[in-house]
């Protein structure tokens, strides 16, 4: 069967937005027993955003850096993903070593939990609602629909669905390796117009597992490829140059690629790309001027990473 043309991807593009589910979230960040809020960020959005919680910039709740450890640009994220029956609500460390402590959510600031009352733990999935406690601070977050379909629960469908141990609450970087790929090239231009052929490269295993697809990124230097499993989108991969990453290590900070980038996951519909409060964020394939938050990678579209290239998922 044909892709349909670029006339029908609009049309369905613009069905999709109207469709869209409409909440909002907040965010409270406090030191763990305290009834002070140390800061707060409301947002309205519609359809999958990942929201990020740190000490460096661009962030959407900036946490004030102090004491033995300080926090991390990018420390956690929380991801929400607007269903018919409620905002779900993924909360988990950027870091594989950083552990999380998850808590049931206070009806008041006088009922908080405290550090002890929660086993240590990478993330958690929650619906409408969750508490996480690290290094000595509570972050409270709370989502709900702006129009609510009749009968969907209110209080009583808040509550903690899965516990991600620690390490575990992403499909982190585990040590594949690079090898070049027979003859696709790529020709890079030199200093005096000339050039040179570059081989094409390909991260995968020595012996891959079954995959679900192929996360691709076409650059000017070739295509960067990655095999991954259903179970690895579910869990979620890293874009960036960090070592955690799946894909992007080894691209030169002035390729346009962050640290940390972006968090690619499978969800009710499709494969996403979801900023993680990149500097240069993510992109519209026909408007490469418009920053966008979130992208389906399967839909034969995809998105621009910045000068890094082209970011796509084929099943």
């Amino acid at each position: 069967m044909p892709r349909p043309g670029p006339l029908l991807r609009l049309v369905g593009s613009l069905e999709r937005r109207r469709g869209a589910r409409a909440f909002q979230l907040s965010l409270a960040l406090l030191r763990a027993g305290s009834t002070s809020p140390l800061a707060l960020s409301r947002q309205a959005a519609t359809g999958p955003r990942a929201y990020v919680i740190g000490a460096g910039e661009r962030v959407d709740l900036a946490v004030p850096s102090s004491g033995t450890q300080p926090l991390l640009p990018r420390h956690l994220a929380v991801i929400a993903l607007p269903r018919p029956d409620g905002v779900l609500l993924r909360g988990l460390s950027l870091h594989p070593e950083r552990e999380l402590q998850v808590a049931p959510l206070p009806t008041t600031r006088e009922g908080a939990a405290s550090q002890s009352d929660a086993p240590a733990a990478g993330g958690a999935v929650a619906r409408g609602g969750l508490s996480l406690l690290f290094d000595g601070l509570r972050l409270d977050v709370c989502a709900e629909l702006e129009n609510p379909p009749p009968g969907s629960g209110g209080d009583d469908a808040i509550g903690i669905l899965e516990v991600f141990p620690v390490g575990q609450q992403l499909s982190f970087f585990a040590g594949t390796g690079v090898r070049g790929v027979g003859d696709v090239v790529s020709s890079v231009a030199g200093p005096d117009g000339g050039g040179h052929a570059v081989p094409a490269l390909v991260l995968s295993q020595d012996e891959p597992p079954p995959a679900g697809g192929t996360l691709m990124l076409r650059t000017r230097l070739g295509v960067h490829r990655v095999e991954v499993t259903d179970h690895e989108l579910r869990r979620g991969l890293l874009i960036g140059r960090s070592r955690r990453c799946v894909l992007g290590r080894g691209f030169d900070e002035n390729d346009g690629l962050s640290r940390v980038h972006a968090v690619v996951i499978a969800l009710d519909d499709g494969v996403y790309a979801l900023d993680l409060a990149s500097r240069y964020g993510l992109r519209d394939v026909s408007r490469p001027s418009r920053l966008v938050p979130a992208a389906r990678l399967d839909d034969g579209v995809g998105c621009l990473v910045y000068g890094a290239g082209h970011l796509t998922f084929e099943a």
